[in-house]
């Protein structure tokens, strides 16, 4: 795609952006204003499945409002009104009348992608990527409907332009795209936000497969000899998949749907540092992705060296403030689901500017009742006098951090055989049984009727058995396979921060370290132009780990392998868990290599540190050992048939000073 400012991919794979507002007045002095486009209910008769994009830009609005965007200065064009006369209209007039020299802009597209026929030669693969409009609808009709209502990455580029030109130099602009177009097809049956089916003749999709382009893929500012396009505000676009990727919506720990890469963005836009660069803030967001969406790998474009929000972030706070006191025994503060704040969690009251929770007294306690996205409701264990709670920071003393419930459909047409299935699983509560959009999914090999495979939404096949011939069927081993996926999968979600264990790492390849002596002159595993991070089948990496808290820690490390099965590759076998213990400053170089293998796909490293040494090779039956760390406890409860087998799954509660947890991921290649 090209925004001219770079051909090369901004409509690869669509996704999502947002920021949202907390002070009107700051608002309007820092200039931050945005665009949102959302399209999920296209008419039935264009052929487009319904998505959530409504989520999307209510998710959107609530992150920008966080981040100083007065909702007076968001824009929104929604549903039926968002054809392509409104579309183009709607960026080119209305929200770049808005617009100031040196503004920050926020330009949003939350609905369906398409491919069409390239009409002037400019696409390395023959295809212009486009964002769906109402109007546009999915099949080619030779000269009926041949795509003139999609808006291409041309257009699109056009439009936003004169956008860049508005702000100036001084400015800048945001570009998030939660769509999606692709060449490879749906593999699994979460909800994607695109086609394969291109805009264009058979005829012409045909050929596609005999052209041999070479040209490379260029900036793309026409008057750059000229020297306008200094002219031009910079920009930086995030995308949430490659462009042989379609983009999936994840769901959240209450059923509700967004578009992966909203989510994530609006995730660790709440919780954005000052000083941080979009480079960082992409990390963020890619190890975001590979916990809610291990089939795409996101990718970015642009100036990504620049402070987000042009230094103007507002910084995440060790503590959240009462928004409102709604009752004498409840009120709401500035902190929810964005801020993995859910449900059940324990919050604490102090004075205002209390830095040390342990050596002051609370005002009060209380339990999260209502988690929305960027607030909570909080009932009191007692009512005290509400001018000390508006003015009061509140600390999170326990957080709830999920559940470990699957969803599994069964696609077997054979009725018989469907309820001996359904009967046995329905005894075991940690499974939803759905019937679109499900984690897992158990059905019949294509070639054997007597077969059944357990695979995964991605298509990773976890298990398979073959029925007896009076079609009786033992679905233990099943069973097991679930359970692991379900505590991976929880494990892969899982987010905790220390406040005194700060621990980080990272991914030190092999091949470029290998007559390196000094740590400090290690070089860790970078991504490539678009972000991405990757480690090819056969290559080998070590890890370097720093204490950049205040206390030693012991640490261990999982590795979430793209099938969601986890196993602890520090400790190793023949090693202690006390031997990796960590002082402050220090850096620790492992020197044993781990040598890169399948399944391919994207693998997730999480780096966990205690004031405790701890064993978790023991949930694996490798070794035993004494529980001693309340991670180690945790990790093992979700694992147990007390926890998963018998009663469910059920919010599991860890105190947040205890543990902090790191994350890394790239992707598995061969």
């Amino acid at each position: 795609m090209s925004f001219s400012f770079s051909k090369s991919l901004v409509l690869i794979c669509l996704l999502g952006l947002c920021l949202q507002n907390t002070a009107s007045s700051q608002a309007q002095k820092s200039g931050k204003k945005a665009l949102l486009i959302g399209i999920g209910h296209y008419p039935a008769e264009g052929g487009w499945a319904t998505i959530n994009s409504s989520n999307d830009l209510g998710l959107l609005k609530e992150s920008l409002q966080a981040q100083g965007f007065n909702k007076e200065n968001i824009l929104e064009l929604a549903e039926s009104n968002a054809t392509k006369v409104n579309i183009l209209k709607t960026i080119k007039v209305d929200f770049t009348s808005k617009l100031n020299k040196g503004d920050i802009a926020y330009f949003h597209f939350s609905g369906h992608g398409q491919q069409m026929q390239d009409k002037n030669g400019d696409e390395v693969d023959g295809l212009d990527e486009c964002i769906v409009p109402y109007d546009s609808p999915k099949k080619y009709v030779e000269g009926q409907y041949e795509g003139e209502r999609l808006i291409s990455d041309d257009e699109l580029n056009e439009a936003l332009t004169e956008v860049r030109k508005k702000l100036g130099p001084t400015g800048h602009l945001i570009v998030l795209l939660d769509a999606c177009h692709s060449g490879t097809g749906t593999r699994g049956s979460a909800l994607a936000r695109g086609t394969t089916e291109v805009m264009a003749s058979k005829a012409y999709v045909e050929n596609l497969n005999k052209k041999s382009l070479t040209k490379e893929f260029k900036q793309t500012e026409q008057d750059n000899s000229s020297g306008s396009s200094s002219k031009l505000a910079p920009f930086v676009a995030f995308f949430g998949a490659a462009q042989n990727q379609l983009n999936y919506e994840m769901t959240d720990d209450k059923k509700v749907s967004y578009g992966s890469l909203s989510y994530a963005f609006s995730k660790n836009i709440v919780q954005i540092g000052q000083e941080t660069s979009y480079r960082g803030l992409f990390d963020k967001i890619r190890n975001e992705m590979a916990s809610i969406a291990p089939l795409q790998n996101p990718q970015a474009e642009g100036d990504l060296d620049m402070e987000v929000l042009n230094g103007k972030a507002l910084a995440n706070a060790d503590y959240y403030k009462v928004l409102s006191v709604i009752a004498p025994d409840q009120v709401y503060i500035n902190a929810g689901q964005l801020h993995n704040l859910f449900e059940n969690s324990k919050v604490a009251f102090y004075p205002v500017d209390t830095r040390d929770i342990e050596k002051t007294k609370a005002l009060v306690t209380g339990t999260v009742i209502q988690s929305k996205a960027a607030q909570s409701k909080v009932k009191l264990d007692s009512v005290i006098d509400p001018d000390l709670l508006k003015t009061s920071w509140v600390f999170v003393l326990e957080k709830s951090i999920g559940e470990t419930k699957v969803s599994l459909r069964i696609l077997i047409d054979e009725q018989s055989v469907q309820n001996s299935i359904q009967d046995q699983l329905n005894k075991l509560p940690f499974i939803d049984f759905k019937k679109e959009g499900s984690d897992l999914s158990i059905e019949f090999d294509k070639q054997n009727s007597n077969k059944l495979y357990l695979k995964t939404f991605d298509n990773y096949y976890l298990d398979s058995l073959n029925i007896a011939l009076n079609r009786e069927i033992n679905l233990k081993g099943f069973v097991s396979k679930i359970k692991k996926y379900a505590q991976g999968r929880f494990i892969r979600k899982l987010e905790m921060q220390g406040q005194d264990l700060k621990l980080s790492f990272k991914i030190i390849p092999s091949n470029i370290n290998a007559n390196i002596t000094n740590v400090d002159e290690l070089k860790e595993l970078m991504p490539d132009s678009f972000g991405v991070k990757k480690l090819k089948v056969g290559e080998s990496f070590h890890i370097l780990v720093i204490n950049n808290g205040l206390k030693p820690a012991f640490f261990t490390i999982l590795d979430i392998q793209p099938d969601n099965y986890s196993i602890v590759i520090v400790p190793g076998e023949r090693q202690t868990p006390e031997e990796f213990r960590i002082l402050p400053d220090q850096k620790l170089f492992i020197k044993d290599p781990w040598e890169i293998g399948p399944p391919l796909g994207n693998e997730v490293f999480k780096l966990i540190a205690s004031d405790k040494p701890m064993d978790l090779r023991s949930v694996f039956g490798t070794r035993g050992g004494i529980e001693q760390s309340p991670f180690e406890k945790l990790y093992k409860e979700t694992m147990s048939d007390d926890m998963i087998g018998t009663r469910g799954s059920r919010v599991l509660n860890l105190g947040s000073s205890e543990i902090d947890i790191n994350k890394e991921s790239f992707l598995i290649y061969e």
